[in-house]
């Protein structure tokens, strides 16, 4: 029952979300191909400094490789690690058997002796740390939860909940990200963080960009002044929206908590347990 298939209960998928990367795409040369459309000033820097655009294309290269890297990467779907081997679904199965071993001294979770007990079950084995990044969340001294998702009947971890939009149960999940089209997880919060960075740093340079225009051309054509503040204004705000994400992510990052765990602590079972006990 654990390893069968999940049951789909709609028509969720990775397909509807190409609207929205292209979208993205379309967004990125309206902007950045704006302002060199409108400052002639501009394009005769770029023609005198090429380094000025080399360093600038630098880093719209790696904003897009990065945002098209993240949105294609695996968050940590708990069906994806069950699907890792044969030999490492057995092991699975006698995961919760085997890391919550009492300890007869002092009663904690024999952990260490658990993930070497998985590598000998798995000795051949290509990939045994996607096994160990599941066992990662039963941390020493955690107390049992053996829960199985009402939606794919599989097993869940600590820190494992369904994503209704994905149709699949997320290790360590964070949360949906519409932009991006997937789920952020265990496995691709730290790629979600460089593409914020990178993001926050391309459109930090855009709107100075933007600035030096309006402030060169601030007796020349009004429809391109206008032009420039109408699309300065959405700027602003994305890079707001951005540092306020980059911020958040990075202290989650440095106290090793999630977005959902933030929002939903008052909800989430194990959390409440750890407030019941402070």
């Amino acid at each position: 029952r654990v390893l069968s298939q999940p049951q789909r209960h709609g028509s969720h998928g990775r397909k509807p979300w190409r609207c929205v990367r292209l979208i993205v795409m379309l967004l990125h040369a309206l902007f950045i191909g704006a302002v060199f459309l409108l400052d002639p000033a501009l394009r005769s820097q770029i023609r005198q400094d090429q380094w000025y655009m080399c360093l600038y294309g630098g880093l719209v290269l790696f904003t897009l490789a990065q945002y098209l890297y993240t949105a294609n990467s695996s968050p940590g779907y708990v069906a994806d690690m069950l699907k890792a081997g044969s030999a490492m679904h057995a092991t699975f199965i006698n995961t919760t058997t085997i890391s919550k071993q009492v300890c007869s001294k002092n009663g904690s979770l024999n952990y260490f002796m658990s993930r070497s007990k998985i590598e000998q079950h798995n000795p051949q084995s290509a990939t045994p740390s996607s096994l160990l990044q599941m066992m990662d969340l039963y941390p020493p001294g955690s107390s049992s939860r053996d829960l199985t998702c009402s939606y794919c009947h599989l097993i869940q971890p600590p820190r494992t909940k369904h994503c209704h939009d994905c149709d699949k149960c997320i290790l360590q999940f964070d949360h949906h990200c519409t932009w991006l089209g997937t789920c952020i997880g265990i496995r691709n919060h730290c790629r979600f963080w460089w593409y914020i960075f990178g993001q926050a740093s391309l459109v930090i340079w855009t709107v100075a960009l933007y600035i030096q225009f309006l402030h060169v051309d601030m007796n020349g054509s009004w429809l391109k002044g206008l032009t420039g503040l109408t699309l300065l204004l959405p700027l602003i705000v994305i890079l707001i929206v951005l540092l306020i994400l980059l911020m958040l992510h990075t202290y989650l990052a440095l106290t090793n908590q999630t977005t959902y765990e933030i929002a939903r602590r008052k909800r989430i079972s194990y959390l409440r347990y750890e407030m019941a006990e402070d």
